[in-house]
């Protein structure tokens, strides 16, 4: 019973934590907008001579780009609170381990935008790691690690 709860709580604290950064997206839009839309145009990387072309400079494109990293994040969040809902009510029973479904799925996704969005995409495309003041590739490792790990403990099945 003790690694059930464990589980389950590991995955309320990732719900937990996804809400916060959506919360925090929507309520203080800007200071996030502001990091895509210097990324997306590699304005800081000191490097656009050779890497220049791979640059965008639509505002259009950053809104949208922002907005599909919410929106991904509030999937991620949903699929934790109803997974993490799901494993609690299945704590005393035989069908715990197949409860995690939605859980495990969410953690997935968690791994994959912090994972290939923000050290991908953000950190090797658009060169975020030669920017000293919008680089979200430490940040970026420290989340999908996170989910990995929890992804990892809760996809075991219990005996």
């Amino acid at each position: 019973m003790t690694i059930k709860l464990s589980k389950t709580l590991l995955v309320i604290a990732a719900a937990f934590f996804s809400s916060l950064v959506v919360f925090n997206n929507l309520v203080d839009y800007p200071s996030n907008y502001l990091y895509v839309q210097h990324v997306l145009s590699m304005d800081t990387t000191g490097n656009g001579v050779q890497a220049g072309w791979r640059a965008v400079h639509n505002p259009g494109v950053w809104k949208l780009i922002y907005n599909l990293i919410i929106a991904a994040e509030t999937v991620i969040a949903l699929l934790c609170w109803i997974g993490g809902f799901r494993m609690v009510l299945n704590l005393k029973n035989s069908e715990f381990h197949e409860s995690k479904s939605l859980a495990l799925v969410g953690l997935t996704l968690g791994v994959l935008l912090w994972f290939l969005a923000f050290m991908g995409v953000s950190g090797e495309w658009f060169l975020a790691w030669q920017s000293r003041s919008w680089n979200g590739i430490q940040p970026g490792f420290r989340v999908a690690t996170l989910f990995l790990l929890t992804l990892l403990y809760i996809s075991q099945e219990e005996k």
